[in-house]
């Protein structure tokens, strides 16, 4: 009994308590939902112009397979939204449902991006309407976000049953597809090129990285290689891209 009461286990009940309450902001935080209202206001204003607001721009016709292109993405971002306040509200059976349509959206989104890149980098090629190595960077930035989606929703798929990696990774996902809409937002390229591009692409993660640390008071695992793997990608993409042959 006088065991039960001593201060050595009173303090190892309070770090218990502790601990807990750190696993339950763990889960209830809204780090998610902000994400998804902070990705979708860079997506619409990357592609206001061209694609959400045309009818209000002197706009030149755009292809079907670009409006496909555009539909899916914007589908995707609309979908982590809902994700995201579906698991606020504890309707995990629906959350579990729809994340059926969004591994179907994501296996129909990554080829048409691919395509597309590769119809851009053709395009110019054969029309020498710029000089290919001016656009080889950018099409190299395209591809290496479409691998790094592709990689991040795959381990978040595969991971679902893991929550807590889970939601992580699909943040980190689409994080990295933010890259051609910050790209197309009026003045950012023009502020460090490219180089400048890429910073303000990986400053998106790493600030929720940030803030998820803070709340959770450690760096998540998945946040930590993922993280990683997004602040080495895009220099090594545009590197690669950059390079003479």
């Amino acid at each position: 009994m006088p065991e039960k009461f001593s201060p050595t286990s009173r303090l190892v009940d309070n770090v218990a308590r502790l601990d807990q309450r750190a696993a339950a902001n763990t889960g209830r935080h809204d780090l998610f939902p902000i994400f998804a209202v902070v990705a979708f206001a860079i997506v619409f204003a990357g592609f206001a112009r061209t694609f959400f607001l045309r009818f209000l721009f002197a706009s030149p016709r755009m292809p079907v397979y670009l409006y496909l292109h555009g539909l899916l993405f914007s589908g995707w971002f609309a979908l982590f939204f809902i994700q995201t306040r579906l698991i606020a509200s504890h309707r995990f059976d629906l959350h579990r449902r729809l994340g059926m349509l969004g591994a179907g959206l994501a296996g129909l989104a990554i080829p048409v991006a691919i395509g597309v890149a590769i119809r851009a980098g053709r395009r110019v090629y054969e029309t020498q309407s710029k000089p290919f190595s001016f656009e080889a960077p950018r099409l190299a930035l395209d591809f290496g976000a479409c691998v790094a989606f592709t990689i991040f929703i795959g381990l978040a798929l595969y991971l679902r049953r893991r929550s807590d990696v889970h939601k992580r990774l699909m943040l980190l996902g689409s994080s990295s597809i933010l890259l051609p809409a910050l790209g197309r937002i009026p003045g950012l390229f023009s502020i460090g090129g490219l180089w400048g591009l890429v910073a303000f692409a990986e400053l998106v993660p790493l600030t929720f990285i940030f803030y998820d640390t803070v709340r959770c008071r450690r760096l998540h695992p998945a946040f930590a290689c993922g993280g990683l793997g997004i602040v080495l990608s895009w220099p090594a993409f545009l590197l690669v891209g950059s390079t003479q042959l």
